[in-house]
């Protein structure tokens, strides 16, 4: 039997047929035309529009490169993506990867029409989307010019119907915490925390994380105002509700928000932020994009996956698993402490070479060997004064640049001490401390480690 997966979606918007029906749908398919259903990816109220917002969809393009399945079968293509240019760098990656993508509610055409056919179905429902959009929009508008708050309530009112916001007087407290505690010099990070370990929970249900404390601290609701952008027009004015938290303290916390991410975007984000002790510090070979890391989903592992592969930039970086890379890293570090000969190849993050030092030294004694020669040519008169000259002083010159390399390279700690260095760091890292000691700890000697997702192979960059 054919081996495939089904990749479900429903958006926030009102659909035909919901996920339930899709996958019957689906499954009915594959049913009668002998396919073997391994898996379903599903994407529950998630647009269309922007594929790297929707986590089921890049683990299934992240799976395609493994081998595990030959079919993806979706209801219709607009399931797939409603933005063209996605849709076509998409399909190229499955295509790449050996896998078939398969609608089972539209024609399958033969390779040569292929091209023109996604084309057209991608054109339309990018045409859809944008219609739709513009309608929603419209209305938007229209509430907003009479005074209307016409979006969900946020976290602290409800929305009687056709009535101002009302204040919810549990959740408003919550709110006042968020507030009081920013002013207090608590981050965002730390203040979802906090509500967690009271068991706070979203509207929906769900734990709150820093995104939610940062949308409550700019959102002008609280302040009794409405904000709305509609394409190129904004409309910000005082509303018919009551307000949560003071002007005065809104203002200051916006002044204080605005402070805190300048210097953010300026030093990086807080090291409470990073998620692993390898945040950060992965890079792609190839683009150059930091590796992000990724929560496992359908039961699978945590991934460090490349952040130009996920939005459709790089074709060769892929993503490994966090276990496996903690224990490739570790061990490479364990190596370089037990060798001094690895010691000589190592990359060092303020030397402007890619060389090692016996390159240097092997390149050195050749360039003097070059010399001596260019000398017995001009002793034998094989060569003019002036051309003796010219040489001497273009050897010369590459000689005491690669010294001064070297020179560079002398400067470097030795490997005794940064085999010192390097068991204190991993004395840190495979202990039970908390996640900000072990980034300071492995920052601390190293600037970053490249990882190539096709051949493996990884250097360190350790800082001099």
């Amino acid at each position: 039997m054919k081996k495939c997966v089904a990749y479900l979606r429903m958006s926030t918007d009102k659909q035909e047929y919901s996920i339930d029906s899709q996958l019957r749908l689906i499954k009915a398919f594959s049913e009668r035309n002998g396919y073997w259903l391994m898996d379903t990816y599903i994407d529950e109220g998630i647009s269309g529009r922007q594929a790297e917002k929707r986590p089921a969809f890049m683990q299934m393009i992240d799976d395609s490169s493994k081998g595990i399945f030959e079919y993806v079968l979706i209801y219709d293509s607009s399931r797939f993506a409603r933005n063209l240019e996605q849709s076509i760098v998409y399909k190229s990656l499955l295509k790449r990867n050996g896998v078939s993508l398969i609608s089972i509610t539209e024609p399958i055409v033969d390779e040569d029409t292929s091209l023109i056919t996604d084309a057209l179905l991608g054109a339309m429902n990018e045409m859809y989307s944008r219609k739709l959009s513009k309608v929603v929009k419209r209305g938007m508008e229209q509430k907003a010019l009479g005074n209307e708050y016409f979006s969900c309530a946020p976290y602290g009112y409800k929305k009687p119907h056709k009535k101002p916001l009302e204040i919810i007087e549990k959740e408003a407290q919550v709110i006042k915490i968020v507030y009081q505690k920013f002013m207090e010099n608590i981050s965002p990070f730390k203040i979802a925390q906090e509500l967690n370990s009271l068991n706070i929970k979203t509207k929906r249900g769900k734990c709150i994380d820093k995104r939610w404390v940062q949308k409550v601290l700019t959102n002008p609701t609280y302040k009794g105002y409405m904000l709305w952008k509609i394409e190129d027009r904004v409309y910000y004015k005082k509303a018919n509700h009551t307000a949560i938290i003071d002007e005065n303290m809104f203002d200051k916390v916006q002044k204080k928000y605005k402070e805190n991410k300048k210097r953010i975007k300026h030093k990086g984000k807080p090291l409470e932020y990073h998620k692993h002790w390898l945040t950060g510090i992965l890079r792609c070979p190839v683009c150059d994009t930091v590796y992000v890391y990724a929560k496992g989903y359908m039961n699978k592992s945590d991934r460090f996956r490349c952040g130009g592969y996920v939005s459709g930039r790089c074709n060769v970086s892929k993503s490994f698993r966090v276990t496996d890379l903690e224990a490739l890293i570790i061990n490479e570090l364990y190596s370089i402490i037990k060798s001094e000969k690895k010691y000589y190849n190592l990359k060092f993050t303020k030397i402007t070479t890619t060389e090692n030092t016996e390159l240097i030294i092997r390149e050195i004694n050749q360039l003097k060997k070059t010399l001596s020669r260019a000398k017995t040519a001009y002793l034998s008169e094989i060569d003019t004064l002036e051309e003796y000259k010219e040489n001497k002083e273009r050897i010369q010159k590459q000689i005491t640049e690669l010294e001064n390399k070297l020179a560079e390279r002398n400067q470097m700690p030795t490997h005794k001490e940064l085999a010192k260095n390097i068991g204190n760091v991993l004395e840190i890292i495979e202990s039970k401390k908390n996640m900000i000691i072990k980034i300071k700890a492995i920052k601390s000697i190293i600037d970053k480690i490249t990882l190539n997702g096709t051949t493996g192979k990884m250097l360190i960059y350790f800082y001099a």
